[in-house]
């Protein structure tokens, strides 16, 4: 049975910045000796779906040293210890982009990774958002305002505008709830 995992301990293997690594020991009854499992530690993150009263939608395009290129994507970040997922979601959309609006309403909550990263990804919705406020980049953030009508969306997708998966995902949900009429409905959440 695949349930029955022990955890028999761990230790710390390194700290990098915006992350560490620890590795995990393991026993299964149906295997012999402890197995060893990495695990990277990583604070929660948020992306938001920020949609104006004219039914553009907000995205941002800034430089990703992993894939060592320019990507478009939604707005986002780390949740800060302590705070909220929703409060998360507006400080990085006013942060990134200068927009804020309705209260943010969660869309889905995902585990980016959960063979090897132990955090969660929580995506909102932020409807009526308006540009009101100065942006407050990070220090090593160049980031480039657009917005795009919500009809370009499905091609977006499907021509590989947006090829970031944790940026699909609700963005998928958000182009679903809009073609059906349905109500948005969270899926997911804290747990």
């Amino acid at each position: 049975m695949v349930e029955r995992w022990q955890k028999q301990g761990g230790k710390p293997v390194g700290n990098f910045r915006i992350f560490s690594v620890r590795e995990d020991f393991y026993a299964h009854p149906e295997k012999e000796g402890l197995r060893s499992f990495y695990v990277i530690e990583a604070s929660d993150w948020v992306n938001v779906i920020a949609v104006t009263a004219e039914d553009n939608l907000v995205f941002i395009r800034q430089h990703r040293p992993g894939i060592g290129g320019v990507r478009l994507e939604i707005p986002g970040g780390i949740i800060e210890p302590g705070e909220e997922p929703a409060e998360a979601a507006a400080r990085e959309l006013a942060e990134e982009t200068g927009f804020s609006g309705d209260a943010p309403v969660l869309i889905c909550a995902t585990e980016p990774n959960p063979a090897t990263h132990n955090n969660r990804c929580f995506s909102f919705l932020v409807r009526n958002a308006k540009r009101r406020l100065q942006r407050n980049l990070d220090h090593d953030e160049i980031i480039e305002v657009q917005l795009r009508p919500f009809a370009e969306l499905a091609a977006m997708i499907e021509n590989n505008e947006l090829p970031h998966a944790l940026l699909q995902l609700p963005l998928l949900h958000y182009l679903r709830w809009r073609e059906t009429g349905r109500e948005l409905a969270p899926i997911g959440g804290r747990s």
